[in-house]
């Protein structure tokens, strides 16, 4: 408890200074956006809602076909098929194979995707989603042979190759201009929208920030936007510094719903995300996903034991985390950064 009262407070007095490094911190006059409080149509972006997709994505059976490469993206991505046997019902995801080695790339990350998911929910309603829903799975390396000849197992001693999947998103494209700092001031919709995914790139620390993480809505009427690719995030020493990332506010104002929820949570509501997800071995070796022991090691990302896989934030990314809602909420407060 002391630890955590030094740590929020410390970051109450480092907030007027690193303010300073964000973009438009100034009060905005907000006009009628102040004080509108509808929130937008649900879209039509998402295949499955989001509380099915991670229940199949993650445990259901199923079999994963037809693999082709993605238009962009430096990391392996794949558009993929995913039957499900037991009604026949498919559904299209992005898969990447789990790096082999350490499973923890600097840029194919999975376990940094699994929290950007996660972390969204903390202030998000579902339909509010910005980040697609993404599980683990683990193909039988027979299977995944018969797409992909000459694959290997992803982790010694087991028989599958570990991939990342996550929703594909219908009816989007990559926005020529992601922020319109004109629109925002006047449309609420753009700006409700904006102000969530902005809220969550900074939270996770994104920086990453070319064109190609992101995608909106084809609906120019209720253009909703994405973050499809976050793993370069939670403080990676390596990141794109060629573009202008989104690791800032960027936007003059954010929800005030959203700051509440920020408020209200304790260390011990951000403690779970140091186990993100757990896999074993069944009998022929396949690593399955499972409810989550102990954490192995909070000081590591991925934790490897035999026939089992535990993945996770550190605990120094967690402190990190926790750093930064310190901060949004003392720059909300100080009026350094004004809500609707």
């Amino acid at each position: 408890m002391m630890g955590r009262t030094i740590l929020r407070a410390w970051a109450a007095v480092v907030a007027v200074v690193v303010a300073g490094c964000h973009a438009r911190t100034q009060q905005t006059d907000l006009g009628d956006l102040a004080t509108k409080v509808a929130s937008p149509p649900p879209g039509n972006n998402w295949s499955l809602p989001p509380e099915v997709a991670e229940r199949l994505l993650a445990r259901a059976p199923a079999e994963l076909v037809a693999l082709k490469h993605t238009s962009s993206g430096v990391a392996g991505a794949f558009k993929a098929e995913i039957v499900f046997p037991e009604d026949g019902s498919q559904v299209d995801v992005k898969w990447k194979e789990v790096p082999h080695g350490d499973m923890n790339g600097w840029n194919n990350n999975p376990r940094r995707e699994l929290a950007a998911y996660a972390v969204q929910k903390w202030f998000l309603e579902p339909k509010d989603y910005v980040v697609p829903t993404t599980a683990l799975r683990c193909v039988p390396i027979d299977r995944y042979r018969s797409i992909v000849p000459g694959a290997k197992p992803t982790l010694a001693g087991t028989q599958c190759v570990l991939g990342e999947v996550s929703l594909w998103l219908l009816h989007v494209t990559t926005p020529e201009v992601l922020y319109d700092p004109r629109r925002f001031d006047t449309d609420f919709d753009y700006a409700y929208h904006l102000s969530n995914l902005n809220v969550l790139t900074y939270l996770i620390a994104h920086r990453d920030g070319r064109a190609s993480n992101f995608l909106a809505a084809d609906d120019e009427a209720n253009r909703r936007v994405f973050s499809i690719d976050n793993g370069i995030s939670f403080g990676s020493l390596i990141y794109n510094f060629l573009v202008a990332n989104w690791d800032v506010i960027r936007v003059p104002a954010i929800r005030r719903e959203v700051v509440e929820r920020l408020r209200a949570l304790r260390r011990e509501d951000l403690d779970p995300l140091g186990i993100l997800v757990e896999l074993r071995a069944d009998e022929e070796n396949v690593l399955r996903t499972v409810e989550a022991g102990p954490n192995m090691d909070p000081d590591q990302g991925v934790r490897v034991a035999a026939g089992r896989v535990q993945m996770g934030l550190t605990r120094a990314e967690l402190d990190g985390l926790e750093h930064r809602i310190a901060i949004l909420i003392h720059r909300v407060d100080s009026q350094g950064l004004a809500t609707f």
